[in-house]
């Protein structure tokens, strides 16, 4: 059925375009988050400007691609492992703060490119491209040499009677971004591309709002989940945690981001006519 419906859409282009085209796709990149965790002087994030190279992680992923005339119709599966990192910033509240994290990702999107320039010479495989995805994520930190996953212990408070309840593995992101395509041969092509991704979750690192009571925390859920709550007392000379119930652990307003800067192999697997 989607074939069907994307050989219907070329019909636009049907006197100028006389076929379409499959294509496989192999994607070979690197990830960053952009959340609460290290990068500027704020707390919460910043998008762009709490990008942390140290961050950056290796992503993987495949995906079809129908080609017709100036724009192209993807689907793709991604993974990666996002991180973020107080120790990363080397700003007094982030280091004091102490948090960290490790976020298993993955993503499913359907992408729309346009080339733009593809009557030109020179500028013919330049592409912008959006579209919509989904992703499954899961935040982890480690503690005593053992990872953890972050959202069941609520470390917000999230499972606390005046909680918010836990919040959802999944979420919805729009995918944007550009690339450019250098054909190495009739049927291969070498694409590079920068990505971005908005989020609608504050969650890709569990850190967003205040700190819990962390002594209603211990006696509700146990020492792990104070412990991973408020990270301060690791901090030398501290020995105890800084917060108090309500103190700002993150900001709510700024949701997480995440970009994907990559190279992908395309191949060309067939041609078929629409029409």
């Amino acid at each position: 059925l989607l074939f069907i419906a994307l050989c219907g859409v070329t019909t636009t282009y049907a006197q100028t375009y006389k076929s379409t085209s499959w294509s496989a796709n192999f994607y070979l990149g690197a990830s960053n988050m952009m959340g609460d965790l290290g990068g500027s002087n704020f707390i919460g994030s910043r998008g762009i400007f709490d990008l942390d190279l140290k961050a950056t992680r290796p992503a993987i992923g495949l995906g079809t691609t129908l080609n017709a005339g100036s724009f192209s119709f993807g689907l793709n599966l991604v993974a990666t492992r996002l991180a973020g990192n107080d120790a990363y910033s080397g700003q007094e509240f982030h280091l004091n703060r102490n948090l960290s994290v490790r976020t298993d990702l993955i993503e499913a999107d359907f992408l729309v490119e346009w080339r733009p320039f593809s009557r030109s010479k020179g500028f013919n495989r330049f592409y912008i491209y959006t579209g919509v995805g989904g992703i499954y994520y899961q935040p982890k930190a480690e503690y005593n040499d053992d990872w953890y996953k972050l959202r069941t212990l609520g470390t917000e408070g999230q499972y606390l009677t005046d909680g918010e309840g836990p919040y959802s593995e999944l979420d919805l992101v729009i995918p944007y971004g550009v690339g450019y395509k250098f054909r190495l041969s009739k049927s291969l092509s070498l694409v590079s591309d920068l990505g971005f991704r908005k989020t609608f979750t504050d969650y890709l690192d569990d850190v967003s709002t205040v700190y819990p009571d962390l002594q209603i925390q211990r006696d509700n859920y146990g020492d792990l989940s104070a412990n991973m709550s408020d990270r301060s007392y690791e901090v030398d000379g501290v020995g105890e945690p800084l917060s108090i119930a309500g103190d700002e652990r993150g900001d709510p307003s700024m949701k997480d981001f995440y970009l994907f800067s990559a190279f992908s192999v395309t191949y060309r697997l067939c041609h078929i006519t629409c029409w």
